[in-house]
């Protein structure tokens, strides 16, 4: 009996109901693949002209990196004038030292909420920043699959992705679970599954996730095919198939653009403001 056969990769009841429950086997069942992006423009959209990425500046804060604030002393007041970017700084401190303690607390969402609302603007008209919104869909027409993902940003043919993990020890973001990726690939099917239901009809949907896990950050994207949609109605596809790429390289999300650093913090501004620009540019 082939390995294929022997896993049921055909039969949409061997799904696990829940997403973030999802696993490699999951994943083959789907027919969606991870691999690391040829190149950053094969992720981040780089076509976007020079003079309309606008990366916040006060957010550079060139001084401010991990060793900094790693001090449990840290007088934050004096490392910058403006309060917002005070309280950006307050919540990276606050993740760190969460993780250096090895403690359950957790800023991660508090610092992510930043970033969407306070640095780019992601909740604003047309687009629209949705907390854990809880999406389901359907594998054929018996089987019905649940996400839950931390933060949804929705255009017509784009999707923006948050994924979060807030603590570095999570025992589920290891080499055995391929770090977790099988619940992203669940909740990106679930997200570009609603955008298809709510259009009723079958095209191609682009979905940029960017996949926070303490103060490190992943970057994927994905186009799913209409034809995609359309095995997916059926049952577990056969034929078609999803590819998403990543970046930087590694499955490793530790191996991720550092928020701590700031270079790191350059790289992921840069990216979000890319993306921004991207998905605003559809007006219903």
């Amino acid at each position: 009996m082939s390995s294929e056969n022997s896993e049921h990769l055909d039969d949409p009841d061997f799904l696990k109901d829940f997403v973030s429950s999802f696993g490699p086997r999951d994943v083959r069942s789907l027919r969606v693949n991870f691999r690391p992006g040829i190149n950053v423009q094969e992720v981040i959209p780089y076509h976007i002209p020079p003079d309309r990425v606008n990366i916040p500046q006060e957010y550079a804060l060139q001084d401010v990196n991990r060793a900094l604030l790693q001090n449990e002393n840290l007088d934050i007041a004096q490392l910058s004038q403006n309060d917002y970017v005070r309280s950006f700084i307050k919540k990276l401190h606050e993740v760190i030292l969460s993780a250096k303690a090895g403690s359950n607390e957790s800023w991660t969402n508090a610092l992510v909420s930043h970033i969407l609302y306070r640095v780019f603007d992601f909740d604003k008209w047309p687009l629209g920043i949705n907390p854990h919104p809880r999406l389901k869909f359907m594998v054929g027409t018996e089987v019905s699959l649940t996400a839950i993902p931390e933060y949804v940003v929705k255009s017509h043919d784009y999707i923006l992705l948050v994924v979060e993990d807030k603590h570095l020890n999570n025992n589920a973001i290891g080499p055995t679970n391929d770090y977790g990726e099988p619940q992203i690939a669940g909740e990106i099917l679930a997200c570009g599954n609603e955008n298809v239901r709510e259009a009723r009809i079958s095209y191609d949907v682009t979905v940029f996730v960017a996949r926070v896990i303490s103060t490190y950050v992943t970057f994927y994207r994905t186009t799913i095919k209409k034809e995609y949609w359309n095995e997916l109605a059926d049952g577990c596809p056969r034929v078609e198939s999803i590819t998403v790429a990543r970046w930087p390289v590694s499955s490793d999300p530790l191996n991720g653009f550092d928020l701590a650093e700031p270079n790191g913090r350059r790289a992921v501004f840069e990216a979000l403001c890319r993306i921004f620009v991207v998905i605003s540019e559809y007006r219903p």
